[in-house]
């Protein structure tokens, strides 16, 4: 734990240059496009339609979770595109920014933070979008979305531990670069993203939550800050998953202090 207050300290005594960092990818993310914030808009949406055309008019599928599903296909596809793109970013911040790193030395793990800033941007705007949406279907807002701060947190910590992990052995091996869009695409599905725990069978679910998948607990933590009346799910299932968190950020910010030395050798 001192190895975690060591590194919180050197970020915060240099929390301007994490903030210099954080506008920059944002401005750099929109600069020279046409719709600008707008694709935070387009793209969720986008993927809510398809979706809801490949359930309703495809696969014929009826829902069973018993609320919108046009709500809870949104309120997945905005965790999903929060933490997939956090992670994404995470992971390659230190090989796109391999010409400042090998110039001036500074704390490495500012960059990874400051790499979530466009994501969060994103999801803000996706929330907005949302809460339009619901209102549109006449349904109100969880009175749980005061705890969504508390569910980005953790979300944050999981993209985090793995995006730091990712990050440390990419600048060595370039292969595991190959490694994270797969991660993205294959868990998507495999996380209740665009379906609900409760169209897994009991053995599935109890999986998914307790050993498989530590993100089918906090996508579901989202949907019950953000669906009013959604089941919210039982303190073992929530705890597990944030554990789980805590646990792959600690593993993270080790396996990266382990290798930071080495990053100026392979960059």
């Amino acid at each position: 734990m001192n190895l975690i207050q060591q590194k919180f300290k050197e970020i915060s005594s240099d929390w301007e240059l994490l903030v210099i960092l954080a506008k920059r990818d944002i401005s750099v993310r929109y600069k020279q496009t046409i719709l600008g914030l707008s694709w935070a808009i387009v793209k969720p949406v986008a993927t809510m339609l398809v979706f809801l055309f490949a359930y309703k008019q495809v696969a014929k599928i009826q829902d069973i979770s018993g609320y919108p599903i046009q709500l809870v296909i949104f309120s997945g596809i905005l965790f999903w595109n929060y933490f997939a793109n956090s992670l994404q970013a995470i992971s390659n911040s230190i090989l796109v920014n391999s010409n400042l790193i090998s110039k001036v030395y500074f704390p490495r793990l500012i960059i990874c933070f400051s790499s979530i800033a466009v994501s969060l941007v994103d999801f803000l705007v996706g929330l907005a979008v949302y809460i339009i949406l619901a209102l549109s279907l006449h349904q109100s807002i969880s009175l749980y979305i005061f705890l969504l701060p508390v569910a980005l947190f953790i979300t944050s910590l999981f993209a985090l531990g793995f995006g730091l992990i990712f990050a440390s052995f990419s600048v060595k091996y370039r292969d595991v670069q190959q490694i994270i869009p797969l991660i993205v695409q294959y868990g998507f599905f495999a996380t209740p993203i665009v379906y609900t725990t409760k169209q897994l069978s009991e053995k599935s679910w109890f999986l998914y939550y307790n050993i498989l998948n530590p993100l089918a607990g906090l996508v579901e933590m989202f949907r019950a800050c953000l669906i009013n009346q959604y089941d919210l799910l039982t303190a073992q299932n929530v705890s597990i998953s944030i554990i789980a968190s805590v646990l792959v950020f600690i593993l993270g910010i080790f396996i990266f202090d382990k290798r930071e030395d080495s990053f100026v050798d392979y960059l």
